[in-house]
């Protein structure tokens, strides 16, 4: 087993190597690649949200004006049937009337 007095010298612990090799740089460039995907993609998806929400505000207002449109034509409907309603009720009054005579 060889000793060499020069490990005795040396600081014990963690130790940092000032250098920068290739590999260094290639995790940083793929971490800055990763990140731009990812916020990239980020962006995609709430683009297409906001997209998808304008939609759907359309399509809810075409459906209030169709909601309001039928219930107007209800209303009318009912109108018609309520006239009609009264008007068969004056005549059984005027045939009982005539009946009671």
């Amino acid at each position: 087993m060889n000793i060499d007095i020069n490990d005795y010298d040396r600081p014990k612990g963690v130790r940092f190597d000032a250098t920068i090799n290739l590999g260094h740089i290639l995790t940083f460039l793929g971490f800055l690649i990763a990140g731009f995907g990812a916020w990239s993609t980020l962006d995609k998806r709430v683009t297409m949200l906001e997209e998808n929400k304008y939609l759907q505000k359309q399509v809810d207002g075409a459906q209030d004006n169709r909601f309001t449109e039928s219930a107007a034509q209800m209303r009318e409907v009912l109108t018609r049937l309520d006239k009609q309603i009264e008007r068969m009720a004056d005549k059984m009054d005027r045939v009982v009337d005539k009946g009671a005579r």
